[in-house]
This record gives C-alpha cells, structure tokens and sequence, in this order.
C-alpha cells in the first residue's frame, strides 16, 4: 500500500534551463548592485559572484551544502566586503534568495492537475529537495505563488535541515513529518543518485521521472519510471490495486 508521495523539485516539478540560470545570474548581480549601494563595481560583484559559484559547485558534489548564511558570507569576502555588517548580510542574502521570485521556473506539464489528483485520492504529499543559491525560505514562496504550494503537507529543503540528497536522513525527516513509515512512502525525481539511490537507500520506493536531460542516466534501482509527470498516477494506482 502506498500513502505517500515525494518529489525532488529541480528538474522533477520544476523546470531549469541555461536561459534561466543566465537570467538569474543577470538578475542577482542587478540586485546585488543595489543591496551594496556602490560599495562595489558591478565587475566586482559578477567576478565573485562566479567564483562562488565554481566553489559552491565543488561543495554540493561533495554532497555538502553550505548554509544561507555562509553562502552570503563567503559571498561578502570574495567581493571584499564586510561579512560583519549585519544590515549587509541581510541586503546580500535578499537579492541572492529572492531573485527567484522575480524570474520563476515553469512548471512541468501535468504537474498541478497530478498534484491535485494525488491529494484526491487521499495521498499524503511531500517535497525532498537540495537548494542552491535559492533557499526552502524563498522556495516555499515561488512553489505557493505557481499555485502548488497548498498541495504539500510537508517540504523539506536541504538548507533547512542541514542534509542533502542523496544522505537518506534527509528522506527519513520527510517520513518523520508525513507521520509515515518508509515502505508506504514513494519519492519520486529525476537524479539517479540523489533521487533514486537516496529514496531507496532509506527504505521508500522510488519513481525515476526520466526527462532526457541527464542524457547517459541509466538505473536498475528505480521501481518504475515515467517520462511525464501524467503518468505518475496511473502508475501508482496499479501499485494500490
């Protein structure tokens, strides 16, 4: 029997592409500008800015995710700023988090009318998310804005909790909060590892959303698989059967 549903949300419910990311890029050091009131050049802040982004990278494939507040603090010593100035910490942790809310990601197809399917049905519903430069605080806000976000009894982000994909505690801290044990519980995502290996490693069963985008991907640990998120309950009413 299944109770319960989990999603990834980059690239699961939510779509990124390279246009975005250039355009968040954009956009964060516009913000930046304007949160250090001319205390640096716009080819200070861009340098830094890809600085930590090469760094921030090299940590999150390591499976380790640097907090908010030492994102933007390493953020402020990279461009030579105070890391001190509380008011500056805040101005730089707003223009870095909630860019996101300016240039939103799309939903993909399906999404909201299979969200709203798995709610009818009685299933309880939860997202297991890693965060990156956008954090649960700002994700929460983006996900209720797209209209989805009353779908989720729980969302767990990786900042919050101080634990990543594919680390199973962080599965299990979603199933501690649907109140549901592991094998009633099914996560479904797009990552082979941090979806897949790290769903099952914790017990649940879990769904590959296979999207082509990791072009070479292949596992024999996913449960089953679909290819657009429409699939989704059918597929989970067959396993209710």
């Amino acid at each position: 029997m299944i109770d319960g549903v989990t999603f990834d949300w980059w690239n699961t419910l939510a779509l990124t592409t390279e246009d975005q990311d250039r355009r968040l890029r954009e956009l964060r050091v516009e913000r930046l500008l304007k949160a250090t009131d001319g205390l640096c050049s716009r080819e200070v802040l861009l340098g830094a800015y890809d600085r930590q982004t090469a760094l921030l990278q090299e940590k999150w494939g390591h499976d380790i995710d640097p907090s908010p507040e030492e994102q933007v603090r390493g953020f402020l010593g990279l461009a030579g700023l105070d890391a001190r100035d509380a008011a500056l910490v805040e101005k730089v942790s707003e223009a870095l988090g909630g860019a996101l809310l300016e240039i939103p990601p799309s939903l993909f197809p399906h999404v909201r009318e299979t969200l709203a399917t798995l709610r009818e049905e009685g299933l309880s519903v939860g997202i297991v998310s890693n965060t990156g430069r956008t954090w649960g605080h700002y994700l929460r806000r983006v996900q209720d804005s797209l209209g989805i976000g009353k779908f989720f009894d729980v969302r767990v982000f990786s900042d919050e909790v101080g634990i990543r994909k594919p680390d199973p505690a962080i599965f299990r801290t979603a199933l501690e909060k649907l109140g549901l044990p592991a094998y009633r519980v099914v996560h479904v995502g797009d990552d082979i590892d941090a979806d897949i290996a790290g769903a099952r490693a914790s017990g649940m069963r879990a769904i590959w959303f296979n999207t082509g985008f990791w072009r070479d991907a292949r596992t024999d640990k996913a449960d089953g698989e679909i290819h657009e998120m429409g699939e989704l309950p059918g597929l989970l009413a067959r396993w209710r059967s």
